[in-house]
């Protein structure tokens, strides 16, 4: 499967998936840069975003499976200068139509940057 844009844009890629668990790291452009120096509040976000489905997926029986955010939830716990990214992400619950996620953002010092939980719909494929 070829990433999408926005994943090459922002520097995504995944380091591994389990059952459940995702971890994802960013390569921080510098246009997702403050002008204070900090990664944007946003770039977080997203990459919350993408990764908590990323976990989600991994859970989901096939390519027709579809998840979409309902809620993100994002609580920042220190500004990061710092250019690389970790996503740690899991599944909190998943029933047929709904999902929730959660889990942290660190820097590659595993300094805490954010942690988040999600709530996603699910639309699973026709049997």
């Amino acid at each position: 499967m070829d990433t999408p844009e926005f994943w090459k844009a922002f520097g995504l890629c995944i380091a591994s998936v389990n059952d459940g668990e995702a971890t994802l790291e960013m390569d921080v452009p510098d246009w997702a840069m403050s002008p204070f120096g900090a990664v944007h509040g946003g770039a977080i976000s997203m990459f919350f975003d993408t990764a908590l489905a990323v976990a989600i997926v991994s859970r989901l029986s096939g390519p027709a499976d579809r998840v979409a955010t309902h809620h993100l939830s994002v609580s920042y716990a220190s500004f990061t200068g710092e250019r690389r990214l970790i996503a740690r992400t899991r599944v909190v619950s998943l029933t047929r139509t709904v999902a929730i996620a959660d889990g942290e953002v660190c820097d590659a010092s595993g300094k805490l940057i954010a942690k988040a939980v999600g709530t996603f719909g699910v639309r699973r494929r026709e049997s």
